[in-house]
Order: C-alpha cells, then structure tokens, then sequence
C-alpha cells in the first residue's frame, strides 16, 4: 500500500478590494442645443433632454450608472434667492461629507462664472455640484448621482473621471 502525501499551502484570506475600473481615453464634442448655452461634454456620455418644454438635461454615463442634472433657469430678480438655494444644497451633504472645498470659476469675456462645490466623503450621495451664472440673465445647474449605493473609495476613479468632465463642460461654456 502506497500513501501519497501532498503539500498544500494552508488558505490566507485575502483582504477586501475593488475591482479594476479602466477608464477611456478624453475626447469631447461639442453640445448645442434650443437651449441659451453650448458646452462641450465628453464622448462617453449621452445627453438626454428630460422635458422639451424646459432646459432640463441628464448627461448620463451609461458605464458607471452615473448621471448629471442638468437644470436651466432663467433670472427673474432671483440670482440671490438661486444661489442661496445652491449653497442650501450643498449644505444638506455636510453630515455625511469628510469635507466640502468650493471653488471658483471666471471667464469675463464670455459672462461665465461658476461656482464647484467637490463634496468629499465615502458615503455622500453626490460627490460634485455645481452652477454656472451670467449674474444678469441666465442661471445653469449641475449636481453628479450615482444610481447604485454610495462608496466613494471604490469608484473614486469614476468620480474623477467625471468631475475633470465637469471642469471641461465649465471651461468652455458658452452663453448663447
């Protein structure tokens, strides 16, 4: 009788980790719509117009279950009253935010200036908001949703990705 003995290593537990996300190569094109604005957004996304009789858009990234709002308003005496509500937005994440770094954005020759609010956190439900304003006329909205539980550790690639995007979209704005 012939025993056969093996060495076989005892099994590690192997630690917890994400999966690998590969991000496409930037390119952009330019987006015009009926709409007082042009801009240009990236070539992975689709813009989905959300109602015909407003300015209301999803620029939406299929891949990752991402999308942006998108929302036009028109000033009516109310620029305060619109930037005071963004900043009300931003600050209804603060519970959950490690922090909130704004930045701003001028471009006088073309009436643009925005204001980025890049809300940082594991569990935040958007990581980026963000308005662009003439100051006189013209009111424009952006807030990134994830449409799957939020973790932003392990899609912190994705996040980046989307808010260079963003920067892109403010960078060359437009007013029509």
């Amino acid at each position: 009788m012939a025993l056969l003995f093996g060495c076989e290593e005892a099994p590690v537990p192997k630690p917890k980790g994400y999966f690998h996300i590969t991000l496409p190569e930037k390119k952009y094109v330019h987006f015009q719509s009926k709409c007082p604005f042009e801009f240009d957004i990236a070539s992975v996304a689709k813009m989905v117009l959300k109602d015909s009789n407003t300015c209301f858009y999803n620029l939406e990234y299929p891949e990752w279950k991402a999308t942006v709002h998108l929302t036009y308003l028109p000033i009516k005496n109310d620029l305060k009253e619109l930037i005071d509500e963004e900043h009300r937005r931003k600050e209804k994440h603060i519970q959950l935010a490690s922090s909130i770094n704004d930045s701003v954005f001028i471009f006088p020759g073309k009436h643009v200036s925005a204001t980025v609010f890049n809300i940082n956190g594991t569990k935040t439900a958007t990581p980026l908001q963000f308005f662009i304003t003439d100051s006189t006329q013209h009111f424009f909205r952006g807030a990134l949703y994830f449409y799957h539980s939020p973790n932003n550790d392990s899609i912190a690639p994705v996040i980046g990705f989307i808010k260079d995007d963003m920067r892109k979209l403010i960078e060359t704005f437009k007013w029509k």
